[in-house]
This record gives C-alpha cells, sequence and structure tokens, in this order.
C-alpha cells in the first residue's frame, strides 16, 4: 500500500470515529505525556506519587502472549537514581518545578 492510500485511509478513519465514533474523555500526564480514560470501569482515573515505584524498569519477556515482568533487582528506584542516571533525575525534578509553578498559579 502506498503512503498516499495509507495517509488518506488514515484519514477517512479519523473523520468516520469524529463523526460516528463513541466519546471517551482522557487525561494526559504533563510529565510524559501518557494518556488514559478518565473513567476506566465506573471508577475514576487517579495522579499518584509512589516513591518506592520503579522509575527506570527492567523487564524480561516476550514471546506470544507471554507478556513482560518486571525484575525488582535490576529495576532502578527514586533513591538510587542519583548514582546511574543524574542527568534523567536532573531533568525529572526541573520539569516538577516547572509544573508546580504551573499548578501554584492557578
Amino acid at each position: 500500500m502506498s503512503k498516499a492510500k495509507k495517509a488518506a485511509t488514515y484519514e477517512e478513519r479519523k473523520a468516520k470515529a469524529l463523526s460516528e465514533g463513541t466519546r471517551v474523555e482522557y487525561i494526559s500526564c504533563p510529565l510524559c505525556g501518557r494518556n488514559r480514560p478518565l473513567i476506566v470501569w465506573d471508577e475514576e482515573t487517579r495522579f499518584e506519587v509512589k516513591p518506592n515505584y520503579a522509575i527506570v524498569q527492567v523487564r524480561y519477556g516476550g514471546g506470544r502472549g507471554i507478556g513482560f515482568f518486571l525484575n525488582e533487582e535490576e529495576s532502578i528506584y527514586l533513591q538510587s537514581m542519583r548514582e546511574q542516571y543524574p542527568e534523567l533525575l536532573d531533568n525529572l525534578k526541573e520539569e516538577i518545578a516547572k509544573l508546580y509553578e504551573l499548578f501554584k498559579n492557578l
């Protein structure tokens, strides 16, 4: 299929979804852009700080239908980021500070 045909097909699908599709509201993380529906299985989606959550996750798996599983021992948690990923930690801190300033002024 040519790129022009694929683009036209995408535009046609988009137009059909916008005119006939089911409306769903999403919430998007202002840091990473990940989005999820506001309501999932009759429960509201929430943002939550998880200090003991692996920030850099190492997962193993693959293959058909197996999925990927977190290896907690190899993953890196917030407390250990300064040692292994100092630039990433600094970037995260800077962006959170910007986000804080935006929220402070709302």
